[in-house]
């Protein structure tokens, strides 16, 4: 995958790709052949071709991971680059360690978490939805030729089944253990209290951090902090403050301590020189170099979600 901007005021980006030689991609100022952009280096500039010439000037980059999250296809809303940053860093993770992800949507925050853990350790990630999760394991492998693919398990499936999955994976001699999970979770007719308080302590702790990206996480809560390591971290990704408040109410009975609630405002700004018309005088024409613009952007980035942080302060 390749970023394709416009060399203009605008600046407007695209994504193209996967690149083949016989493809094309089409602009209001003409055709790109893909092989137009084949082997051409950062920055390169070419033009969109047309029945009468050449048309338009472009500019081939690769795409951050910010532009790609925020330019992909999508079949879920993302977790935007803004909150995806809070979130690793809310987690504390780093290269080597494991997280488990509920909910992968477009994979936005997976590759965030996959990046921050390296190839030295793994981001388990669990879907519900095997078409999105399909769109999301293509999305990962067309980003930068697959590079994040290894530190990624994809596992699908409602969480109180896939985390018996997950966790044998990491350690096999848990898969007795774990009957109970996927027994509970068939008949759904035990209340997740008590089912911490009966089994906890057959878990051993797996994951450095959780991240919950569901309407209900409370639900999943006491099935889930179990595998996380003693001091690490849960975040929870709420739309809401009325699931905050519901959240915040049903740790009480957890050795979990919201340590923190967040929203993210990222607010862009548009930095730069101005062009002075119709100066009143000399003086001020021969200070038109130095006028500048500086003011928020017209596209300001509205809420998306809060971000509520748990710490796990105690033993089973």
């Amino acid at each position: 995958m390749v970023l394709l901007r416009e060399s203009s005021k605008t600046g407007k980006a695209t994504l193209i790709g996967p690149l083949t030689l016989e493809g094309q991609y089409g602009t209001t100022k003409g055709i790109i052949p893909h092989a137009s952009i084949i082997g051409k280096p950062p920055r390169a500039r070419i033009k969109a071709e047309t029945k009468s010439g050449y048309n338009g000037q472009y500019i081939v980059q690769f795409p951050t991971l910010a532009d790609y999250v925020l330019l992909c296809t999508r079949q879920r809303t993302p977790i935007y680059p803004k909150d995806a940053s809070a979130i690793v860093s809310m987690l504390d993770i780093s290269d080597g360690d494991r997280v488990l992800e509920a909910g992968t949507g477009n994979a936005g925050l997976t590759m965030y978490l996959a990046r921050a853990v390296g190839q030295s350790g793994k981001v388990y990630t669990v879907e519900r939805n095997k078409p999105t999760l399909l769109h999301a394991q293509n999305l990962v492998a067309q980003f930068q030729r697959g590079s994040l693919l290894p530190n990624i398990s994809f596992h699908h499936g409602d969480l109180s089944n896939a985390i018996s999955e997950t966790a044998c994976s990491i350690d096999s001699s848990l898969a007795s253990k774990l009957d109970f999970v996927a027994n509970d979770s068939a008949t759904d007719q035990s209340d997740p209290e008590d089912l911490w308080k009966q089994h906890g302590n057959l878990i051993a702790p797996l994951f450095d951090g959780i991240v919950l990206d569901m309407p209900m996480p409370w639900i999943q809560l006491p099935r889930v902090f179990v595998f996380l390591k003693l001091d690490r971290f849960i975040v929870c990704y709420l739309p809401n403050i009325s699931q905050v408040m519901q959240l915040v109410r049903a740790c009480l009975r957890w050795p979990l301590i919201v340590e923190d609630v967040i929203e993210v405002d990222w607010r862009s700004w548009d930095v730069k020189v101005a062009a002075v018309r119709n100066p009143e005088n000399a003086a001020q024409a021969n200070e038109i170099n130095d006028a500048m613009v500086c003011r928020p952007s017209h596209n300001p980035m509205s809420h998306t979600a809060f971000l509520v942080k748990l710490r796990k302060c105690g033993g089973i």
